[in-house]
């Protein structure tokens, strides 16, 4: 028996019109990667200590043509953080950090990492997204939470939108991740309930421990009128821990390092920014001009390091 196998229109028609079919474009060979060479360089280059270990990525495409991005993987402990690298196509130059490429804007990379779904408030179309990766047990993270639940709707009720993501620091946060699990188990039954999570949490943080967080976390359900058993049974099968560690996944290919780190239109900042920088911010996207400049915060009080020489 014979098959027909499927063929294209543009081909269709170029084999009636007696033409020439176009070949297909070819895909950019990625370079050879030696990962024992690139751990010895990187590690002197960039400092790190024996204890370091790495896990060093296949080259796949970037948005810049003739670059590669190559993630390389960190642990030292229970500290794990990702670092991107780019590399030539003939393998022999690398680029640490970010590599811009005019035609595309500077954060479009950043861009096609963030999620595009998840917790948020704000118009789905808004001409500013603001996306947060938020560690529940984080008291910087607690601040900008006020900041921006408190201030953002009043000035940009219909220009901003806001995503939370969870990034818990479990090895400096010990209840982090289960209050992760508490804002997802709720909002399962009803999405508007993670944000009745995200500020009663925020606003209690002090009096949160780990031995109680889940008799606080079913009180509040039972406010927010929701099945305590099942949000009971959430957390004790820990039914959100996939969700969790998908997040922290995204926020590792985005090098994230420390809490808060939040992206207004993939421009990243960190810390507990005050109100009148994000909204210069906000401003700024807003008004969309040519030049990038880009304002940064040393305000920071959670964070996951990779040890150094020195100790950096």
């Amino acid at each position: 028996m014979h098959t027909l196998r499927p063929v294209s229109l543009a081909l269709f028609f170029a084999l009636a019109a007696g033409l020439p079919a176009a070949e297909p474009t070819p895909l950019p060979i990625p370079p050879k990667v030696d990962h024992a060479q690139w751990e010895t360089f990187l590690r002197y280059a960039e400092g790190y200590i024996p204890a370091v270990k790495f896990a060093i990525d296949e080259p796949k495409p970037s948005f810049t043509p003739g670059f590669f991005d190559v993630t390389v993987h960190l642990s030292s402990g229970d500290s794990k953080v990702d670092r991107h690298y780019y590399v030539s196509a003939d393998g022999r130059s690398i680029v640490p950090g970010t590599l811009w490429n005019l035609n595309n804007g500077p954060f479009a990379e950043t861009l096609s990492r963030l999620p595009k779904e998840g917790y948020s408030f704000g118009p789905p179309d808004a001409p500013v997204t603001l996306v947060v990766f938020s560690d529940f047990q984080c008291p910087y993270c607690s601040q900008l939470a006020k900041t921006i639940r408190d201030e953002l709707p009043k000035k940009y009720p219909d220009k901003v939108r806001v995503v939370f993501e969870d990034f818990p620091l479990s090895n400096i946060h010990p209840w982090a991740r289960a209050a992760a699990e508490s804002g997802r188990c709720i909002a399962a039954q009803k999405p508007a309930a993670f944000w009745a999570f995200h500020d009663w949490i925020f606003e209690h943080q002090k009096d949160v421990t780990a031995s109680n967080l889940r008799e606080k976390t079913l009180d509040l359900a039972k406010q927010q009128s929701l099945d305590t058993a099942k949000v009971a049974a959430c957390l004790d099968t820990h039914a959100a821990a996939a969700e969790i560690d998908k997040s922290i996944e995204v926020g590792r290919l985005l090098q994230i390092q420390q809490t808060p780190t939040f992206y207004v239109n993939g421009r990243s900042e960190t810390g507990a920014l005050p109100w009148d920088r994000l909204s210069n911010l906000i401003d700024f996207e807003l008004n969309r001009p040519k030049e990038f400049a880009t304002s940064r915060t040393d305000e920071k009080c959670c964070e996951v390091s990779i040890p150094k020489v020195g100790g950096k």
